[in-house]
């Protein structure tokens, strides 16, 4: 739909579709993102600390009854390596994700972004 619009110079078309689909999927600006990125040399360490984080963020919205927070990923970012590190990430989708994050502890050496310019 966006090449489509695009090459019909239907800018509204394309807000039309893109702001419903947003609105189904809890994508801004109807909730918000935090993306949480870790980066190291091993690609083990990097997927383990990504696995076991998404673990205990899981944990912490099941146990405390969180229904308007989820997590897409833990998964390598679209650059999966940029200077010799690679590169994981998990995305928490919240009304308030700076609210859940205050109660949870973010091991050291995750990169914390609440509304992420992009996901790349």
């Amino acid at each position: 739909y966006v090449i489509q619009a695009a090459r019909r110079h239907d800018y509204l078309d394309f807000y039309r579709q893109e702001i419903s689909f947003r609105r189904q999927l809890g994508y801004p600006p109807f909730r918000r993102l935090a993306r949480l990125l870790f980066s190291h040399q091993s690609r083990e360490k990097v997927q383990e600390e990504a696995e076991a984080l998404a673990r205990g963020l899981k944990f912490t919205i099941a146990e405390r009854g969180l229904t308007g927070v989820d997590l897409i990923g833990p998964a390598p970012c679209f650059f999966g390596r940029e200077q010799g590190k690679y590169r994981w990430q998990i995305v928490v989708r919240a009304v308030d994700p700076a609210s859940f994050l205050r109660i949870v502890d973010i091991p050291q050496g995750w990169r914390m972004d609440v509304d992420p310019i992009n996901l790349l």
